[in-house]
């Protein structure tokens, strides 16, 4: 019964003790009225039922607003900064007015911080890729201004020497569009979704890669084994950035006399393509990281050879823009395994 009670609403139960308490204090009056009929006996004692009214409701509304009090604390601390504080949960029923109070307000704290955090990271990640960008643009920029330097001084002696300058200005040039390039691609898709993707021919896409492939690097064996007619939904220019980026990996980070298989097959469902190499492998500890921006495996490689640590990291994006996922499997010594997988389209649906 006292269960029931307790999932009345705050002011049905204050209302009920309130009447019940002067219904109380009347009765007593008549009371002493039949009983003594003395004007000084009734008007005692209904002053002290007046008196039991108002202290025993007093008590139970500073009872019941107890859990508000502690609401009240709670919220001037979260305000002054503590957002790790939660409402304690109240002592009555869940479905009273307090208790659904104290339950909207945790929920809603919780949201608020977990926005606050993703927007935390968020902020950090974007410190983070402003500062990798500018060290990756600072190394090709000293190198011209040190070329523009010598030659406004008349430090280059010869036409040989002013031609080798120029030659080595136009590579860091070249570079440095490369990486600018990699950037708004990289910013196109963080704000693209899969909205305009289509049926595309992948098994077209993956032997235009290969040929393109071959042509840059003759000597290296590609070994080749793509189903015909594999169609996923997807944009067609994407998805030959990724196969490009995984191609130009192999060549960036293998010999070039090191195999390279290239696979396209249907599994059930979805599409495995696999691009696979024999080379030196990848470190253990650097499996983790392999697809965020900038990083590399080999810290002292070159940038001119090792890139600009953004390929994988496009390869991560349009994956997840057409809805795949990624698995790498890799280790010293035992060369360099990425699938990435992709919904299957029926190939009836393609053009």
């Amino acid at each position: 019964m006292l269960n029931r009670i307790r999932r009345w609403p705050l002011r049905t139960r204050l209302g009920t003790l309130v009447t019940a308490l002067c219904a109380c204090a009347m009765a007593a009056t008549a009371f002493a009225w039949v009983v003594s009929g003395d004007a000084a006996v009734i008007v005692t004692v209904e002053l002290a039922g007046l008196t039991g009214v108002a202290v025993v409701s007093t008590a139970v509304v500073r009872r019941e607003l107890r859990p508000l009090e502690r609401a009240a604390d709670t919220a001037d601390a979260i305000a002054a900064g503590g957002f790790g504080h939660r409402l304690t949960v109240a002592a009555t029923d869940p479905t009273t007015e307090v208790g659904r109070l104290t339950e909207a307000l945790n929920g809603m704290l919780e949201q608020i911080q977990a926005a606050l955090s993703a927007r935390e990271r968020s902020e950090e990640r974007m410190r983070q890729f402003v500062a990798d960008a500018s060290h990756e643009l600072r190394t090709p920029l000293q190198s011209l201004r040190g070329y523009a330097e010598l030659y406004q001084r008349g430090a280059l002696p010869d036409t040989a020497a002013v031609d080798e300058a120029v030659e080595r200005m136009l590579s860091e040039i070249h570079r440095m569009t490369r990486l600018v390039e990699s950037l708004l691609t990289l910013a196109r898709f963080d704000v693209e979704d899969a909205a305009d993707l289509e049926p595309v021919n992948l098994s077209r896409i993956a032997h235009d890669s290969c040929r393109d492939a071959a042509a840059v690097e003759p000597e290296r064996p590609f070994r080749l084994a793509i189903e015909a007619e594999v169609v996923v939904l997807g944009d067609e220019a994407q998805l030959r950035s990724l196969l490009a980026n995984l191609l130009g990996n192999v060549r960036m980070h293998t010999p070039a006399d090191t195999p390279c298989r290239v696979e396209v097959r249907t599994t059930g469902d979805e599409v495995l393509l696999r691009v696979e190499d024999e080379g030196p492998g990848i470190p253990e500890d650097a499996v983790a990281h392999v697809f965020d921006r900038f990083y590399r495996a080999d810290k002292g490689r070159s940038r001119t050879r090792g890139g600009s640590g953004l390929g994988l990291a496009i390869v991560a994006a349009v994956s997840e823009l057409h809805g795949g996922r990624i698995h790498l499997d890799s280790g010293p010594g035992r060369g360099t395994r990425l699938d990435v997988v992709l919904p299957l389209v029926d190939d009836r649906h393609f053009p």
